[in-house]
């Protein structure tokens, strides 16, 4: 069974001959430093070393900026500790050299973009479907610098993601054995990231109907862009970034979201499906229970990263919803630092949706500073029996 089958059938709640360990990767460097200064080898690529899998990448939301974008874009500052990146959106911020954009400090937003009307009436012809420069592998040194938005790494360059050329990218596609999937853009969580949390908040209040028309614009966009692409590809996901939830419920209410954000959804998923995509994820922290119902409703089936301490509770949801939609995440990453016996407490618990198909068991956000390696190498062998995964081909053992 390829890991494209796999990945697939398990969406399906199918069986299959195992389910894939997966996890998303360590917070900031700061995990494996600590590591190897506890055993882990020197050389030791994460990936490799626990047997980790997951897709074969595919096209990012870059696709979705507006381009050309402001003018002066790039580095606008540097020195030996930090970088001050201007985006295309206009966003100004200062990022520590060395760290990973989630780790405390490592961003300081300077001034946010889409400051007012008049910067989004400079920046609305930007989002044209025909802008050469969409088709991932366009990009040649003739052209000025173009900074795209990523919200963990910062600002960074966008021939970074133009690889090879788009021919070649479908062709290697197209007789694939893994999955791949197409973002989508998000609708509120990287409006919200562009501007700053408060002036999105005055926004949706003050003029609301410029939120609107960046929503649309992005939707528009990604309609035609959604179709042209599956057209020569068939992706097996469509994904959302949707950040915007605290542990105590969504950044906005439930009816804000459902009147503004879902029929735009419905817009893009009805795109993906009507060329035969199947699996539309969304990746959003925090709690977003009360946005669950609209999620269904709009087409979305797979959810993650189900944040444990948010009240995402992986067994709860598939009681609720049944097989409504499938999973990834949901097992509490502060488990890995209690020690072996919450590390059992925790699988045990979600080994029944296990069981029940549908669901793929990783922790609930990246794996954080401070957990022993002997009981992270502990964690992956348990886990690995839930799943009956096969062993890593250079075994990582917990002695």
């Amino acid at each position: 069974m390829t890991n494209r089958e796999r990945f697939t059938r398990i969406h399906r709640f199918e069986p299959v001959d195992y389910i894939p360990n997966m996890e998303w990767g360590v917070m900031e460097g700061a995990v494996l430093r600590e590591w190897r200064a506890q055993g882990m080898p020197a050389d030791a690529k994460l990936r490799e070393y626990f047997g980790l899998e997951g897709g074969g990448g595919g096209i990012g939301a870059h696709i979705y900026e507006p381009m050309p974008g402001v003018p002066d874009q790039g580095v606008i500052h540097e020195d030996d500790e930090k970088r001050v990146i201007r985006d295309c959106w206009g966003r100004l911020t200062e990022w520590h050299k060395g760290g990973h954009g989630l780790a405390e400090n490592a961003r300081h937003d300077i001034a946010g973009g889409l400051a007012d009307r008049g910067a989004w009436e400079q920046l609305h012809g930007h989002f044209r479907a025909d802008e050469p420069l969409r088709t991932p592998g366009a990009w040649d040194d003739s052209h000025a610098p173009l900074y795209v938005l990523h919200p963990m790494n910062g600002p960074i360059p966008y021939q970074r993601h133009c690889g090879a050329p788009w021919p070649e990218r479908v062709n290697r596609w197209r007789s694939r054995e893994y999955w791949i999937q197409l973002h989508a853009p998000s609708m509120m969580g990287q409006i919200k990231e562009v501007m700053g949390f408060e002036r999105y908040c005055f926004a949706l209040y003050d003029d609301r109907a410029m939120i609107e028309e960046v929503m649309e614009a992005r939707t528009v966009l990604a309609e035609e862009l959604v179709d042209r692409i599956m057209a020569d590809v068939d992706f097996d996901v469509l994904h959302f970034w949707e950040d915007i939830a605290f542990n105590g419920g969504p950044m906005v209410s439930p009816e804000l979201f459902e009147e503004l954000a879902l029929p735009r959804y419905e817009r893009i998923i009805h795109v993906f499906n009507k060329r035969g995509g199947e699996i539309v994820s969304i990746d959003s922290d925090g709690d977003i229970n009360s946005l669950m119902p609209g999620l269904v409703r709009a087409g979305v089936n797979h959810i993650w990263p189900l944040e444990v301490n948010a009240n995402m509770d992986v067994v709860a949801l598939r009681r609720e919803y049944g097989q409504a939609f499938s999973m990834r995440g949901g097992i509490d990453k502060y488990a890995l630092l209690k020690g072996r016996d919450a590390i059992d407490r925790e699988l045990d618990r979600v080994a029944p949706v296990v069981a029940g198909g549908g669901y793929i068991p990783m922790l609930d956000h990246q794996i954080p500073p401070g957990i022993p390696f002997e009981d992270f190498c502990y964690y992956m062998e348990q886990k690995r029996a839930l799943l009956g995964a096969p062993a890593p081909a250079v075994a990582a053992t917990a002695d």
